[in-house]
């Protein structure tokens, strides 16, 4: 297979930068078996497959994200709209976050929208975040492109490899500092964890109660 040169790089970065999203209208508002929703996000997100024989999403896929209570179950085997939004953003979000960051982020959105006769309701969340990534994919692949420009001139002398390896590098800096970032801001969702004087309290609190209690009990029995 014929290796691209860096220069040629730069007539594909908008091309591989520039991601397959779910339009809302495509969506169906009938709710569909699970073959049906299989088959539905494959045709839309296919062209995100790195290689061809990947899957975008499985049954056993589907029956894990329940159990590990990222996706409300089905209704007598049939999923909702409200389902496949929330696999949308499961797909995406897998790629960089751990099941329970995914969860910890989700709840509140199925708790409070999930199927619910809410304003806005889950849908019309989908489609205003739809309409900011469609606008804000065009500031990426910018930067992208500011990166490439970067590296090009940086190592202008240098052989392609040192200037592809300076963007990857680049590329996987700004992935990093986000990553941190969105974790952080999952973890603002809950209370901080308690420090060992916290729990040691709580241990003494629990065990004075108890004697109280064995106290009271040989007490009532004389």
């Amino acid at each position: 297979m014929k290796q691209t040169t860096f220069s040629e790089l730069k007539e594909q970065i908008e091309e591989w930068s520039r991601l397959d999203y779910i339009n809302p209208k495509d969506i169906p508002a009938i709710e569909l078996y699970m073959d049906q929703v299989t088959t539905f996000m494959d045709r839309q997100l296919g062209d995100n497959k790195r290689n061809p024989e990947d899957k975008i999403l499985t049954k056993t896929m589907i029956n894990n994200y329940s159990k590990n209570n990222l996706l409300p179950p089905s209704d007598k085997k049939k999923y909702s709209r409200d389902h496949i939004i929330l696999l949308t953003y499961i797909y995406y979000l897998k790629n960089f976050l751990s099941i329970s960051d995914i969860q910890h982020l989700l709840q509140p959105m199925t708790d409070s929208y999930f199927q619910r006769d809410t304003v806005p309701d889950m849908y019309s969340i989908y489609e205003d975040l739809f309409h900011l990534e469609q606008s804000y994919g065009i500031r990426i692949r910018e930067s992208v492109q500011e990166i490439y420009e970067i590296a090009d001139q940086q190592f202008c002398d240098k052989d392609d490899y040192l200037k592809t390896f300076a963007m990857i590098a680049m590329l996987s800096y700004d992935i990093y500092a986000k990553k941190q970032l969105v974790e952080k801001l999952i973890d603002s969702f809950h209370s901080e964890p308690p420090t060992k004087a916290e729990l040691r309290e709580a241990r003494d609190l629990t065990r004075q109660k108890e004697k109280q209690a064995r106290t009271r009990g040989q007490t009532e029995k004389k």
